[in-house]
């Protein structure tokens, strides 16, 4: 089995990339939340729901995730971190059609400011039920974790019907903990 030898960060195509939620200033009180909360009703492209306290979900998810990966030896800069997915994920493109996407080679990361999770982070940290959750693991655990757990498949059904009620095991989410790697991308937007 070959592991990719990149990460995706997919973003909406009329924003810039690498945007968090988490440092929106009045959380989920802020307008540019309250629009991506009901753009699902009005845009049949948009399939992303959040739920009414996602940010302040999101928050304690982070603290824990950044908590973990500093238990685990991490240095991550940021507070929040940057998502991106292992390879390439054609459900998680297409939760939002027509986004565009940035790729990063593993070569190129960063293994202090670099964690990852399996699932998604918020399912992860959200549940206790499978041995990686509640996890935080290293870039340099990848060949083993896949060893291990298996890669992923790839849910290419593009059903999103109560899709946050599934296991959600649809790929390998990193998370960047640092500017220095994504500026480039953000310069050039």
């Amino acid at each position: 089995m070959k592991i990719p030898d990149f990460i995706t960060h997919y973003y909406l195509a009329e924003r810039q990339p690498f945007l968090t939620l988490s440092e929106l200033e009045m959380g989920e009180n802020n307008p540019i939340f309250k629009k991506l909360q009901t753009r699902h009703k009005k845009d049949d492209k948009y399939h992303r729901k959040y739920g009414n306290n996602y940010i302040h979900t999101r928050k304690q998810i982070e603290d824990s995730l950044r908590r973990l990966f500093i238990e685990r030896g991490g240095k991550p800069i940021r507070k929040y971190p940057f998502y991106f997915v292992l390879g390439e994920s054609i459900w998680f493109k297409n939760l939002i059609e027509e986004q565009k996407e940035v790729k990063i080679q593993l070569c190129d990361l960063n293994h202090a400011t670099t964690s990852f999770t399996f699932p998604d982070s918020y399912v992860a940290l959200s549940r206790n039920d499978k041995p990686f959750h509640g996890k935080v693991f290293l870039l340099h655990e990848l060949e083993n974790f896949i060893v291990k757990y298996g890669m992923p498949v790839d849910d290419q059904s593009l059903n999103y019907q109560r899709y946050w009620e599934g296991d959600f095991e649809k790929y390998i989410e990193f998370q960047i903990w640092e500017d220095s790697i994504v500026k480039p991308f953000i310069d050039a937007h």
